[in-house]
């Protein structure tokens, strides 16, 4: 068990004219950024490929030699330049895992020119210029995430948190208690419901058990965020009824770059004086080595509102990572080290139970090793990936900066063994393999939570299938949890409410999803998934004892939970047609034991400046509706838009509203893109009245705010320059979220402008 001693350091207007007049505005800003296009020009569009699997290559730098403009393209490997000048011009791609390849391509007046190029270790001639490249591999995912953030949309909505980087995608939500802890909520499920992973690794961190603990995630060096629902979800965990989110960093290196290269970029933000820098470099050391490093450093001061700052919401953060691989042709073997520190602020309790607000210190310290060998095995055998992970927890709570309040220590290895069958691209894909975990969880100060063990282990198989117009996926786990205090106690009553026995619990259960999708033309398809989830309580949800200064909670767990079992519908359609679509989803969530801290409305009889909340498991439904569109009305110009919703009961009382969900909310954005290189945004984000809303809650007034944003890439002496700056609130809004625990205290922040330079190099 983890053993603690004494700490000594001091730690240290109405909605709807709103809405009118924000459409206006918007539509005028953006209309004066209008430019004359020259018609003796033409396009170009295309696409880089991998020459062996025909995979297409994102983050891959595409320069026009003669006009030095460049670009990076996107998660599909496509790029597109507009208004270059009629004639010949020498294009050239620039990949860090590539060598730098040249082609020729042909502009014509007036048309578009599409090339599909390349890159590999073949020799290809293309309009005479020879190129020869090899590539070393990387790990392919089963199947596409639902959403992804890279390139210029992650550089775009880069924010200090995952959180607040993806805030935008219709279904997401943020629960917060202030900037730096805020997580992500997707279809009103948070928690370990929707699981956040760090290169397909479990952070180990707590942020899933309470609203004051942050993410030990740095998005700022991050490479892009994968957003996955629907059976896939089974590879990663059971309990993923809401999805996954990974956030892909390369710790380890899957490929040995021709030569070195990287990354630095910084980003200000004047809503909290905030700053923060971020490298990464990836080295070739002789035949088969490649060495990765990172680093980064965030620090922001007490966030600005309309009504004056909110105290203690400072954030100060370091990240750092050092990987090194030994990379071949059938794949590689490495591991890699890395530490993350963080200190933030929780502000004041508005009923006065820490009236400074708490001051929260965290660190985590990770390491990993990762094998991969592809190639035909046998019995169709195609690759396999073994990894394993150790990580280091550890967060303090201080009141006053001074007094220790609750400390938290978990040690987490983590483990898989994936085989899999098929090629990438193939038409048929399966996955077998096992997971494993350990988890050494201790906490001291003012709660009394039992120290634990929990060993947890899974087999899952996963499988997916094409035939003509219908596409089919489907998966299986099967998964045993055990949770073994190291103490054992009777049943005890807390005020009113019964703990239970602390005792050693073990769970099991079953879970799956299929989906099915039909595609009856090139610009249509829609289907239906269907999802069995199963999710054992944690730790702190069993036998949490005690006062939680930093969540203005008194906690108490029920050792006698049973676990959760979920079943999941959803219908969804798409209609897509060139750079034009719509997407539209509805689902249908049933919980049968769905676990949840309920305020009780009683004072704890320790510390009745806190409410007691008694952790309890009732049946729970929720349904919902999700769409996006996006339309290009010129060749310039596009609209965008989101729009969700979800709605939760509790039948078991009567029909009684989920606690802590979102309104209907969506976000409408204006798009002008006078070349490839530049882009001008305006858009309004906008909520809904929450009226509906559980004991004790308080319901939150509807809001809309005005957004602007815009980017730009330049190829200036040999490296790309991405900017990307942004103007949130731009009307100095006062509104309120309703997942934001602190809305009592102070609105959302007020205006804000914010500039990101990235150099590649």
């Amino acid at each position: 068990m983890i053993n603690y001693k004494p700490i000594q350091t001091q730690k240290p207007a109405r909605f709807s004219p709103l809405i009118r007049r924000s459409i206006c505005t918007c539509c005028v800003c953006i209309g004066t950024c209008a430019t004359t296009v020259s018609a003796l020009s033409g396009a170009l569009t295309g696409r880089v490929l991998d020459s062996q699997s025909n995979d297409p290559i994102s983050w891959t730098t595409v320069v026009v030699e003669e006009t030095s403009r460049g670009q990076i393209t996107d998660e599909q490997g496509t790029f597109f330049f507009s208004d270059l000048p009629v004639g010949r011009h020498v294009i050239q791609t620039l990949h860090i895992s590539y060598h730098d390849t040249r082609f020729a391509v042909e502009i014509t007046a007036g048309d578009t020119t599409r090339v599909d190029l390349h890159i590999g270790h073949q020799e290809l001639l293309v309009e005479g210029v020879r190129i020869e490249d090899q590539r070393v591999g990387s790990l392919v995912p089963l199947d596409e995430p639902d959403v992804i953030f890279s390139g210029n949309k992650l550089r775009q909505n880069l924010s200090q948190t995952i959180a607040e980087t993806i805030d935008y995608e219709p279904g997401i939500a943020q629960r917060s208690m202030g900037p730096a802890p805020a997580r992500p909520v997707l279809r009103g499920l948070g928690g370990d419901r929707l699981l956040i992973l760090e290169d397909g690794e479990r952070t180990g961190d707590l942020s899933a058990t309470s609203s004051d603990h942050a993410v030990a995630v740095e998005p700022m060096t991050t490479q892009r965020i994968e957003i996955t629902r629907g059976p896939e979800t089974m590879v990663y965990g059971s309990n993923a009824l809401g999805g996954v989110i990974n956030v892909r960093r390369g710790y380890v290196p899957v490929e040995r770059p021709e030569k070195a290269g990287g990354a630095f970029s910084w980003q200000g933000e004047s809503v909290n004086k905030g700053l923060s820098s971020g490298i990464e470099w990836i080295q070739p050391l002789g035949r088969t080595l490649a060495l990765r490093a990172d680093g980064s450093l965030r620090k922001a001061g007490n966030v600005s509102t309309p009504r004056g700052d909110l105290i203690n919401t400072d954030i100060q953060t370091g990240n750092v990572s050092l990987g090194l691989s030994t990379v071949h042709e059938r794949g590689h073997v490495g591991g890699a080290i890395g530490a993350y520190r963080s200190d933030y602020g929780i502000p004041p309790d508005p009923s006065g139970g820490h009236p400074n607000g708490v001051t929260i210190d965290m660190e985590r310290q990770h390491a990993e090793l990762r094998a991969q060998w592809r190639g035909d095995m046998g019995i169709g055998l195609q690759t396999l990936d073994i990894h394993h992970s150790f990580s280091r927890y550890w967060h303090a709570e201080y009141e006053d900066r001074r007094t220790l309040g609750m400390e938290f220590g978990v040690l987490t290895h983590c483990g898989a063994a994936q085989m899999r069958w098929g090629p990438s691209g193939a038409r048929q894909r399966s996955a077998l393999g096992f997971w494993y975990e350990y988890r050494n969880y201790a906490s001291a100060g003012l709660n009394f939570t039992p120290d634990a063990e929990e060993y947890a282990g899974a087999i899952f198989s996963y499988s997916k299938w094409q035939h003509g117009p219908w596409k089919a996926q489907g998966s299986l786990r099967a998964d045993l949890r055990r949770v073994e205090p190291d103490q054992i106690s009777e049943a005890l009553l807390v005020g009113q409410v019964e703990v239970g026995r602390i005792r050693t619990r073990s769970f099991s259960g079953l879970s799956g999803g299929f989906s099915l999708q039909y595609q009856p033309h090139t610009q249509i398809s829609t289907g239906a998934t269907f999802m069995r989830t199963f999710r054992a309580p944690g730790i702190e949800e069993l036998f949490s004892k005690g006062p939680h200064l930093a969540a203005y909670t008194f906690e108490v767990g029920s050792s006698n939970l049973d676990s959760e079992q979920a079943w999941g519908t959803e219908f969804f359609v798409e209609f897509r047609r060139a750079r034009n679509y719509l997407s539209i989803a509805l689902f249908r969530n049933q919980i049968d034991g769905y676990i949840f801290p309920k305020n009780t409305g009683q004072r704890s009889w320790r510390r009745a400046d806190l409410i007691l909340y008694q952790t309890v498991g009732l049946d729970a439904m929720m349904h919902g509706v999700e769409t996006s569109f996006g339309w290009h009305f010129t060749k310039r110009w596009k609209t965008v838009g989101t729009l969700s919703y979800v709605r939760g009961t509790l039948p078991d009382l009567g029909d009684e509203a989920i606690p802590r969900l979102p309104p209907l909310q969506g976000r409408i954005g204006l798009t002008y893109e006078p070349r490839e290189e530049l882009e001008w945004t305006g858009s309004l984000r906008w909520a809904n009245d929450q009226k509906r809303i559980g004991p004790f809650e308080t319901p939150t007034d509807g809001y809309a705010v005005l957004d602007f944003s815009g980017r730009y890439n330049v190829y200036w002496r040999g490296h790309l320059h991405a900017f990307s700056v942004g103007l949130q609130n731009s009307t100095n809004a006062v509104y309120r979220k309703h997942l934001n625990r602190i809305k009592e205290l102070l609105p959302e922040p007020g205006r804000s402008a914010r500039l990101l330079h990235k150099v590649f190099f």
